[in-house]
């Protein structure tokens, strides 16, 4: 907003974010530290995040597998699953991986 001169006050933004969340249009994702990130959700298919503990890149995945997993742990245990939630931690193996030089 900033680049295409809005003005628009930060508080305004955070509390609009808060009631994207809020109505599940947007999902908030703290990814560790005090990062928070978003993304939109509203007509977006359930995805999972790979984050890189070196340079701290966010990838995304789709793996149906877990979609039935969470079918079947929800069926054995007659439990209605809303929605799920997987965060793998490792290192990316890019060799231009931002930290990977400094170490």
């Amino acid at each position: 907003m900033k680049n295409k001169n809005y003005r628009v006050s930060r508080a305004t933004v955070y509390n609009t974010l808060d009631l994207l969340v809020e109505c599940d249009l947007v999902t908030k994702h703290q990814f560790g530290k005090n990062l928070a990130q978003y993304e939109k959700s509203y007509g977006f298919k359930q995805h999972d995040h790979l984050i890189c503990t070196e340079c701290n890149q966010v990838l995304e995945f789709c793996d149906p597998r877990i979609q039935n997993i969470q079918n079947t742990v929800g069926e054995i245990l007659n439990f209605k699953v809303l929605h799920h939630s997987l965060i793998l931690y490792g290192t990316c193996q890019k060799e231009n991986c931002e930290n990977r030089a400094l170490a």
